[in-house]
């Protein structure tokens, strides 16, 4: 397909979705650029991905820069700048690979009305926050891509359509891959019983088998998280709130999001132990309290903690108004703070936010020679499945994993 080919259609949808007429300069730019590469390089202004990934590594060192991570995020937006041609030349849309504040998606009356209708039934599921965003938008997508393919009627879409839906996530990772098709399945299952489709495409869309060079989740080992730990200055009202938590997450292997929430009554210093109802399962947990974790907590709550009475969540922000933690932080700018401190290299290859001490916690557990079904209990997973992925990080312990769980000073050494 010629470029000039891809650019006319191309630019009709890019005015249509309310892009700037400075962003939509920038593009033209970028293409004429390219145009002139073609011709020069190929003598043809016929377009593919790869020619355009050329074009880019000439005119600036993208593709060297990326593999040896100097590039940097400004030089990455220029991907887009030949996503955007290959997308079209593909599927024939503008593909939603983000979304720009400035670049909203506008559905269609009509589809408005399903997508509204859509949130609400979501909200009404007592879903997680960050499940009823991914859904959303991802349903919001669909309806879009629906839009530009000039699918006007919801009972009119078909397996095919839906299939060529799922094609737009090429290049996408696996695991963006999986959430993607687990979002658009929940959304077909909520047209089918709301009786906007007469088939279950739901139920003909299978996910894909599990890549067997799905990435190990990258863990820490112990010197590294005693680096990470030392660099905490504890007698700071601050360090004493950022140790306290990630102490909750390396040791117990705490959600974030769980650790966000924890209130006073959660906690049974009586008896050692921490109970909540899980943020992310909305099932009840309830773990020993080990006394690095319950002093650091203590410590937090009688020294560091901000005089503020209007909430019972026991991690606040340390600024006005001292609100808890919102729905949307993931907490990995702490970690990120402490890796910068201890000199520990945040590698692209690398995991480095709050969810990496979660794995660190079952590797530990792992190292400490604890049978999988207590780790499975102990993360809060619904079955050893899913925890048994934890288990190729160190293959050699499965064979070991006979002793008892424990959680002594001799097993966790972490002053």
């Amino acid at each position: 397909m010629k470029l000039d080919q891809i650019i006319q259609g191309l630019e009709k949808l890019l005015i249509k979705n309310n892009y700037s007429p400075q962003t939509i300069k920038f593009y033209k730019r970028e293409w004429k650029k390219l145009e002139l590469f073609l011709i020069d390089n190929y003598s043809s202004t016929e377009f593919s991905f790869d020619k355009g990934l050329a074009y880019l590594e000439k005119q600036y060192g993208i593709v060297s820069k990326y593999i040896d991570g100097t590039i940097s995020q400004q030089r990455i937006q220029l991907l887009r700048v030949i996503h955007l041609l290959s997308d079209y030349q593909l599927h024939g849309v503008l593909t939603r690979r983000y979304t720009a504040s400035r670049n909203q998606i506008h559905l269609s009356d009509e589809y408005a009305v399903i997508f509204n209708e859509f949130l609400n039934y979501l909200k009404e599921n007592e879903l997680s926050y960050s499940t009823i965003k991914h859904y959303s938008h991802i349903s919001k997508v669909f309806l879009d891509y629906l839009s530009q393919k000039q699918v006007t009627d919801i009972f009119t879409i078909d397996l095919a359509i839906c299939n060529s839906f799922i094609k737009t996530f090429s290049n996408f990772s696996f695991k963006t891959i999986e959430q993607n098709i687990c979002g658009l399945r929940y959304f077909l299952r909520y047209l089918h019983f709301k009786n906007k489709l007469t088939v279950d495409l739901a139920s003909k869309i299978h996910m894909p088998a599990i890549s067997k060079t799905r990435s190990i989740p990258s863990v820490w080992t112990a010197e590294e998280l005693t680096q990470l730990l030392k660099a905490i200055d504890r007698n700071s009202p601050l360090g004493k709130r950022d140790y306290a938590m990630i102490l909750l997450a390396c040791i117990l292997g705490i959600r974030s999001s769980d650790i966000k929430n924890l209130k006073f009554d959660n906690f049974d210093w009586e008896n050692k132990r921490i109970s909540f109802i899980q943020h992310k399962t909305k099932k009840p947990l309830s773990l020993p309290l080990p006394n690095e974790v319950g002093w650091a907590v203590i410590d937090y709550i009688r020294n560091g903690r901000p005089t503020f009475y209007d909430t019972h969540y026991i991690f606040i922000k340390h600024m006005p108004p001292f609100d808890p933690f919102s729905e949307g932080n993931h907490l990995n700018d702490i970690i990120r703070r402490y890796m910068n401190k201890a000199k520990i290299p945040a590698t692209k290859n690398r995991h480095s936010g709050f969810h990496s001490m979660r794995h660190a916690a079952a590797s530990l557990l792992l190292e400490a020679g604890t049978p999988l079904p207590i780790i499975t209990e102990i993360l809060g997973h619904s079955n050893p499945d899913i925890t048994s992925i934890y288990l190729k990080t160190d293959i050699n312990k499965l064979k070991e994993c006979v002793l008892p769980l424990s959680f002594d000073d001799e097993t966790f050494n972490i002053q």
